[in-house]
C-alpha cells in the first residue's frame, strides 16, 4: 500500500504516489475512496511506473477525485493519515496452513 501525494482529479490518466515500487506495465492497482460515497474508488491498468519520481501512468480515466497531499496528515488529523490509499491488485499472497486434527495445544493422555 502506498499513499498518494498529490490530488488526483477526475479524468486524469497519471497519479503521483510513494517513489521505490516495484510496480510494472500491466500491474492492477486500486485507489480507494477518499469522499464520503465509500464506492468512489478507482481501479486501473498500469502503463507504466517510474520508481524513482513515483508517477503512475494508464490509459483508462480515473471516475473520481482522490485526495493527496506531499507530506502526511496524522499530525493534523489526531494520527490519521487522509491520504488516499493505492493498493496492488495483481499480487498473489498464498498462506498455507498444516492439516491438523486437533485444535489448541497437544496433549498426552
Amino acid at each position: 500500500m502506498t499513499r498518494l501525494m498529490k490530488p488526483a482529479l477526475r479524468g486524469n490518466t497519471h497519479i503521483v504516489v510513494e517513489p521505490g515500487y516495484d510496480w510494472v506495465p500491466g500491474d492492477w492497482i486500486a485507489l480507494l475512496p477518499t469522499s464520503y460515497d465509500n464506492l468512489a474508488g478507482d481501479d486501473v491498468i498500469l502503463t507504466a511506473y517510474d520508481n524513482e519520481t513515483g508517477v503512475a501512468n494508464f490509459s483508462t480515466p480515473l471516475s473520481y477525485y482522490h485526495w493527496g497531499k506531499a507530506v502526511s496528515t496524522a499530525r493534523d488529523y489526531h494520527g490519521v493519515d487522509m491520504r488516499g490509499e493505492v493498493i496492488t491488485l495483481s499480487r498473489n499472497i498464498r498462506i498455507r496452513g498444516t492439516d491438523e486434527e486437533h485444535w489448541g495445544g497437544y496433549f498426552s493422555t
